[in-house]
């Protein structure tokens, strides 16, 4: 299962720089129907976040009062429902669903959320390291040409 998860994670277009708009859309190319993100003003006892199917869409919502790191979370969680279903690795998320189906689905999903995220963090960090490897060689050749034009005026 986590085997599956991890094939699937690494099969994914992530865009660089990462956005979740611009995952979504790379996303809706390889698919017959559309993902669109949305935020509502859920109230009362709602979830944080929710998947919505349709015959023509698939609607992830998130509630515009949580956190971005948490809403990203969400929105990877939703995903990893909707794509896991459509390789046939899990069952559909419907809440009629059978107590164990259901709760094998949540931990997929769910892990489905964790190893995107950390394949996106990799590729941030990997992008940042690059970055503070540029700026260390820059500075380096700043302190030899200013080591250099010291030594021309001893």
């Amino acid at each position: 299962m986590v085997a599956d998860i991890a094939r699937l994670v690494r099969e994914i277009p992530v865009p660089r720089p990462f956005s979740m708009n611009g995952l979504v859309s790379r996303l809706n190319r390889l698919r017959d129907k559309p993902i669109r993100l949305m935020r509502g003003d859920l109230s009362g006892a709602m979830p944080t976040g929710m998947l919505i199917r349709t015959e023509t869409a698939d609607y992830i919502v998130v509630i515009r009062d949580v956190e971005r790191g948490h809403a990203r979370h969400i929105h990877f969680h939703e995903l990893g429902h909707i794509l896991l279903e459509d390789v046939h690795a899990a069952g559909p998320c419907l809440p009629r669903a059978d107590p164990h189906c259901r709760e094998v689905d949540e931990l997929m999903a769910e892990e489905f959320a964790h190893q995107l995220a950390e394949r996106i963090n990799a590729h941030a960090l990997n992008r940042d390291r690059g970055r503070e490897n540029y700026a260390v060689a820059a500075l380096g050749k700043t302190f030899a040409a200013a080591t250099d034009l010291r030594d021309a005026h001893a």
